[in-house]
């Protein structure tokens, strides 16, 4: 599959045109006021990264992404908490979701709290890399 690459902002997407916002917010602005979230946030980044490989993050005003080709996974920080999103081509139940929606037949998407560094553990990387490895193999596929 070729990506599209936005001519304004140089993000990469798998449609051409698809919507998204260029406006650059700096990363470290996420972690004003919020340090529990940014210790919550760096040990998720680096469990992650050791698990995945490298990968690089987009700082939006929304959230931060992390991208291989394409994002995997979305983590919002907040003072006490963070709070991970990913999708996977299999429904999973487990009570650690906050929330989990059926987005299409073979789509489901996760959002996870986390309060604790004790959260961050194997079950949740392997779920974060099976992210990772789908969005490389649908691109291949694509």
């Amino acid at each position: 599959m070729k990506l599209w690459t936005c001519p304004k902002c140089g993000r990469k997407f798998e449609r051409q045109g698809q919507t998204h916002s260029c406006r650059p917010f700096l990363l470290e602005q996420h972690f004003e006021g919020k340090p529990a979230g940014k210790l919550l946030y760096e040990k998720l980044r680096k469990a992650v990264r050791k698990q995945a490989g490298p990968f690089k993050t987009e700082s939006l005003e929304c959230c931060i992404h992390f991208v291989s080709t394409c994002t995997f996974a979305a983590v919002k920080i907040f003072r006490n908490k963070i709070r991970v999103d990913f999708s996977l081509s299999r429904k999973i139940k487990s009570k650690r979701f906050s929330q989990a929606i059926k987005m299409s037949a073979h789509r489901y998407f996760y959002y996870i709290d986390i309060y604790n560094e004790d959260e961050i553990d194997e079950e949740l990387v392997q779920w974060i890399q099976e992210a990772h490895d789908k969005k490389k193999e649908e691109l291949i596929e694509g």
